[in-house]
Protein backbone atom coordinates (compact mmCIF):
# COMPACT_ATOMS: atom_id res chain seq x y z
CA UNK A 1 0.00 0.00 0.00
CA UNK A 2 1.47 3.32 -1.09
CA UNK A 3 0.96 6.19 1.41
CA UNK A 4 -0.06 9.54 0.57
CA UNK A 5 -0.74 12.36 3.44
CA UNK A 6 -3.17 13.69 0.58
CA UNK A 7 -5.99 11.51 1.56
CA UNK A 8 -8.03 13.08 4.42
CA UNK A 9 -7.49 11.54 7.82
CA UNK A 10 -11.21 10.15 8.38
CA UNK A 11 -11.46 8.97 5.02
CA UNK A 12 -8.31 7.00 5.61
CA UNK A 13 -9.60 5.60 9.17
CA UNK A 14 -13.05 5.42 9.24
CA UNK A 15 -13.69 2.72 6.79
CA UNK A 16 -11.86 0.36 9.24
CA UNK A 17 -12.45 -0.36 13.09
CA UNK A 18 -9.21 -1.77 13.25
CA UNK A 19 -7.51 0.92 12.16
CA UNK A 20 -9.60 3.09 14.71
CA UNK A 21 -8.45 0.99 17.42
CA UNK A 22 -4.82 1.68 16.60
CA UNK A 23 -5.15 4.95 15.87
CA UNK A 24 -6.30 5.51 19.83
CA UNK A 25 -4.03 3.09 21.38
CA UNK A 26 -1.13 4.97 19.43
CA UNK A 27 -2.32 8.48 20.60
CA UNK A 28 -3.36 7.56 23.91
CA UNK A 29 -1.81 10.72 26.09
CA UNK A 30 -1.74 12.76 22.94
CA UNK A 31 -3.67 15.68 21.50
CA UNK A 32 -4.80 15.16 18.32
CA UNK A 33 -4.95 18.36 16.49
CA UNK A 34 -8.44 18.65 14.30
CA UNK A 35 -6.59 20.44 11.43
CA UNK A 36 -4.28 23.23 12.98
CA UNK A 37 -1.65 23.30 15.62
CA UNK A 38 -3.14 24.77 19.10
CA UNK A 39 -2.82 28.57 19.50
CA UNK A 40 -0.59 28.60 22.00
CA UNK A 41 2.08 25.44 22.58
CA UNK A 42 0.88 22.73 24.98
CA UNK A 43 3.68 21.19 27.36
CA UNK A 44 4.73 18.32 26.37
CA UNK A 45 3.38 15.48 27.94
CA UNK A 46 5.74 13.43 30.70
CA UNK A 47 5.57 10.12 28.59
CA UNK A 48 5.37 10.99 25.32
CA UNK A 49 8.22 9.35 24.53
CA UNK A 50 7.28 5.95 26.28
CA UNK A 51 3.65 6.28 24.29
CA UNK A 52 5.70 6.40 21.17
CA UNK A 53 8.28 3.79 22.10
CA UNK A 54 5.50 1.51 24.46
CA UNK A 55 3.47 1.36 21.12
CA UNK A 56 6.17 1.13 18.13
CA UNK A 57 4.19 -2.21 16.30
CA UNK A 58 1.22 0.48 16.04
CA UNK A 59 2.61 3.61 15.56
CA UNK A 60 4.88 1.84 12.68
CA UNK A 61 1.80 0.93 10.97
CA UNK A 62 1.02 2.08 7.76
CA UNK A 63 -2.36 3.24 8.65
CA UNK A 64 -1.22 5.25 11.82
CA UNK A 65 2.14 6.73 11.11
CA UNK A 66 0.23 10.15 9.74
CA UNK A 67 -2.11 10.39 12.90
CA UNK A 68 0.91 9.82 14.78
CA UNK A 69 2.66 12.48 13.22
CA UNK A 70 0.04 15.19 13.59
CA UNK A 71 -0.44 13.97 17.02
CA UNK A 72 2.93 14.87 18.23
CA UNK A 73 3.32 17.89 16.12
CA UNK A 74 0.03 19.61 17.46
CA UNK A 75 0.96 18.38 20.96
CA UNK A 76 4.35 20.32 21.09
CA UNK A 77 5.31 22.78 18.89
CA UNK A 78 9.41 22.24 19.84
CA UNK A 79 8.94 18.67 18.10
CA UNK A 80 10.98 19.29 14.47
CA UNK A 81 9.26 17.90 11.13
CA UNK A 82 13.06 16.68 10.24
CA UNK A 83 13.33 15.60 5.96
CA UNK A 84 15.84 13.45 4.86
CA UNK A 85 17.68 14.13 2.39
CA UNK A 86 18.78 12.94 -1.56
CA UNK A 87 21.24 13.24 -3.69
CA UNK A 88 20.67 16.08 -6.39
CA UNK A 89 19.89 15.28 -10.42
CA UNK A 90 23.15 16.20 -12.29
CA UNK A 91 21.77 19.42 -13.36
CA UNK A 92 20.89 20.11 -9.76
CA UNK A 93 17.19 19.55 -9.71
CA UNK A 94 15.78 17.71 -7.04
CA UNK A 95 14.86 13.92 -8.45
CA UNK A 96 11.28 12.93 -7.31
CA UNK A 97 11.54 10.88 -4.30
CA UNK A 98 13.20 14.17 -2.89
CA UNK A 99 9.89 16.04 -4.47
CA UNK A 100 7.72 13.55 -2.62
CA UNK A 101 9.21 14.09 0.75
CA UNK A 102 8.90 17.78 0.37
CA UNK A 103 5.55 17.64 -0.82
CA UNK A 104 4.84 15.47 2.15
CA UNK A 105 6.76 17.54 4.83
CA UNK A 106 4.93 21.09 3.09
CA UNK A 107 1.31 19.32 3.90
CA UNK A 108 2.84 18.92 7.86
CA UNK A 109 3.96 22.31 8.29
CA UNK A 110 1.32 23.99 6.19
CA UNK A 111 -1.16 22.92 9.48
CA UNK A 112 1.88 23.02 12.28
CA UNK A 113 2.56 26.39 11.25
CA UNK A 114 4.85 26.88 14.76
CA UNK A 115 6.95 23.36 14.33
CA UNK A 116 10.67 24.11 13.09
CA UNK A 117 11.70 22.19 9.86
CA UNK A 118 15.26 20.58 10.07
CA UNK A 119 16.36 19.86 6.30
CA UNK A 120 19.90 17.55 6.45
CA UNK A 121 21.75 17.00 2.91
CA UNK A 122 25.10 17.52 2.27
CA UNK A 123 26.65 18.46 -1.17
CA UNK A 124 26.47 15.22 -2.94
CA UNK A 125 26.52 16.55 -6.71
CA UNK A 126 29.56 18.39 -8.09
CA UNK A 127 29.10 22.31 -8.54
CA UNK A 128 25.44 22.03 -6.75
CA UNK A 129 24.13 23.17 -3.90
CA UNK A 130 23.67 21.21 -0.75
CA UNK A 131 20.92 18.90 -0.75
CA UNK A 132 19.81 20.66 2.88
CA UNK A 133 19.71 24.07 0.72
CA UNK A 134 17.82 22.93 -2.13
CA UNK A 135 15.49 21.42 0.10
CA UNK A 136 15.23 24.78 2.21
CA UNK A 137 14.42 26.82 -1.21
CA UNK A 138 12.01 24.01 -2.34
CA UNK A 139 9.79 24.17 1.05
CA UNK A 140 9.72 27.98 0.45
CA UNK A 141 8.31 27.83 -2.83
CA UNK A 142 5.72 25.62 -1.52
CA UNK A 143 4.53 28.01 0.77
CA UNK A 144 6.33 26.82 3.77
CA UNK A 145 6.78 29.72 6.26
CA UNK A 146 7.91 27.51 9.35
CA UNK A 147 11.41 28.31 10.73
CA UNK A 148 13.86 25.96 8.66
CA UNK A 149 16.93 24.87 10.33
CA UNK A 150 19.33 23.58 7.56
CA UNK A 151 21.93 20.88 8.52
CA UNK A 152 24.18 20.49 4.97
CA UNK A 153 27.16 18.54 6.16
CA UNK A 154 25.99 15.10 5.78
CA UNK A 155 26.39 12.27 3.18
CA UNK A 156 24.24 9.35 4.19
CA UNK A 157 21.38 8.76 6.38
CA UNK A 158 23.78 7.82 9.28
CA UNK A 159 25.10 11.28 8.70
CA UNK A 160 21.48 12.57 8.75
CA UNK A 161 20.80 11.14 12.10
CA UNK A 162 23.87 12.00 13.71
CA UNK A 163 24.32 15.85 12.63
CA UNK A 164 20.24 16.32 13.71
CA UNK A 165 20.30 14.15 16.86
CA UNK A 166 21.71 17.34 19.32
CA UNK A 167 18.47 19.70 17.77
CA UNK A 168 16.31 16.62 18.17
CA UNK A 169 17.43 16.00 22.06
CA UNK A 170 17.45 19.64 22.58
CA UNK A 171 13.65 19.95 21.64
CA UNK A 172 12.20 17.33 24.05
CA UNK A 173 13.72 14.00 22.08
CA UNK A 174 10.69 13.30 19.77
CA UNK A 175 10.74 14.16 15.81
CA UNK A 176 8.67 13.40 12.73
CA UNK A 177 10.66 12.06 10.28
CA UNK A 178 9.62 12.44 6.31
CA UNK A 179 11.29 10.20 4.09
CA UNK A 180 10.25 7.55 1.85
CA UNK A 181 8.90 4.21 1.56
CA UNK A 182 10.94 1.76 2.48
CA UNK A 183 13.84 4.39 3.29
CA UNK A 184 11.52 5.21 6.70
CA UNK A 185 12.32 1.89 8.53
CA UNK A 186 15.98 1.98 8.89
CA UNK A 187 15.98 5.66 9.39
CA UNK A 188 13.61 5.22 12.57
CA UNK A 189 15.93 2.51 13.58
CA UNK A 190 19.27 5.06 13.19
CA UNK A 191 17.06 7.36 15.49
CA UNK A 192 15.98 5.29 18.00
CA UNK A 193 19.73 4.15 18.59
CA UNK A 194 20.13 7.55 19.20
CA UNK A 195 17.83 7.65 22.31
CA UNK A 196 15.20 9.67 19.84
CA UNK A 197 11.42 8.84 19.83
CA UNK A 198 11.31 9.18 15.82
CA UNK A 199 7.60 8.76 14.28
CA UNK A 200 7.84 8.65 10.11
CA UNK A 201 5.97 10.67 7.89
CA UNK A 202 6.43 8.93 4.53
CA UNK A 203 5.67 10.11 1.12
CA UNK A 204 6.87 8.40 -2.22
CA UNK A 205 9.09 5.52 -2.52
CA UNK A 206 12.79 5.58 -2.60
Amino acid sequence: MKLSSRHALSGRFSRSATATGLVAATVAGLCIGAGAAPATAAPLVPDTKNVISDNRVIADHERVRPVASHAVLANDRRVPIVVLGARLNEDCKTPEVLDDRLNGAAELARIHRGNPVVVTGGTTQPDCPSEAKAMEKGLRLRGVSNPIVVEEKSGSTLDNVANTSDYIHSNGGVAVIVTSDPHYSRALSNYRDKGIEAVAYVEGEG
